[in-house]
């Protein structure tokens, strides 16, 4: 008998895809900053106009959006913790050890 298709427990939580995008977006936002200050160096010859308005826009603004997209992954983090509960039940493997007595605790406590 074909066994029904396991739901994808990393994506059950609508929070994990928040922080996954504002991740990704915070990552691409750094390489940004990063290689527009090599754009932005007087000693190399001028880049491509659309270039260098990009680096002179991400030098600007740069530091603003890294603290917003910080705060974003920050309390997608809090959120997805807090509720993940909510979205991803305990499994039956889970329950059935939960049940079970532990050998560590003192028999009176058991």
């Amino acid at each position: 008998m074909a066994s029904t298709p396991r739901k994808n427990d990393i994506l059950a939580n609508p929070f994990h895809l928040i922080l996954l995008t504002a991740s990704a977006l915070f990552a691409l936002t750094v390489l940004a900053y990063l290689v527009g200050g090599f754009v932005l160096d007087p000693s190399r010859p001028p880049e491509a106009e659309g270039s260098r308005r990009f680096a002179l826009w991400i030098d600007r603004n740069g530091p603003m959006l890294l603290g917003v997209e910080f705060l974003v992954m920050l309390v997608a983090c809090v959120a997805m913790m807090a509720t993940d509960h909510w979205f991803n039940p305990p499994r039956a493997r889970d329950q059935k050890q939960r049940s079970q007595p532990s050998i560590l605790l003192p028999p009176g406590r058991r």
